[in-house]
């Protein structure tokens, strides 16, 4: 399903990533099951906080050798990179992502739960907006947060619209 991750034959990181989208996929299964319908609940912003942080650790890590300014997502304050690969055969997108900002991360998460593995008439009638406010989230986000979420809905935007 992987093999032609990347630029094609000869990428130095295609083993890297067909590894990194699997362990993604299967971290997004286990979020989308245990901890979404959790972060649904009534709670306070602390519990909730303090679920985001954990969500961002259970997310593989990229490796330096791949965060690479190509992927870093622009109008996000902290450093967020995500990497795509499309599957031909099943018309498939798959995400990876990863900041250097674990509530960052955590949020990210949640939005890969949304997306990964659609194809692109799915994510283009998904309205990720109204999937993050089943949430209640949003009046626990600082603005610059919000943009930044809204930057990566753009960025997957543009990435699926290519394909």
């Amino acid at each position: 399903m992987f093999s032609s991750i990347g630029s094609g034959s000869g990428d130095p990181y295609g083993m890297t990533m067909a590894q990194l989208i699997t362990d993604t996929a299967t971290a997004l299964t286990a979020i989308r099951q245990q901890d979404l319908p959790q972060l649904q609940q009534p709670q306070d912003w602390q519990s909730k906080y303090r679920l985001l942080m954990q969500l961002g650790k259970k997310l593989p890590p990229i490796p330096e050798k791949m965060r690479q300014n190509e992927w870093l997502v622009k109008g996000c304050e902290s450093r967020a990179w995500l990497l795509h690969y499309y599957d031909s055969r099943t018309e498939q997108h798959f995400f990876v992502l990863d900041s250097d900002a674990r509530i960052v991360k955590g949020l990210l998460a949640i939005m890969l739960c949304f997306v990964n593995g659609m194809t692109r008439q799915e994510i283009s009638t998904l309205d990720l907006q109204r999937s993050f406010d089943s949430l209640n989230l949003k009046p626990y986000l600082s603005q610059s947060r919000g943009n930044g979420l809204n930057a990566m809905v753009n960025r997957i935007k543009e990435v699926v619209a290519a394909h």
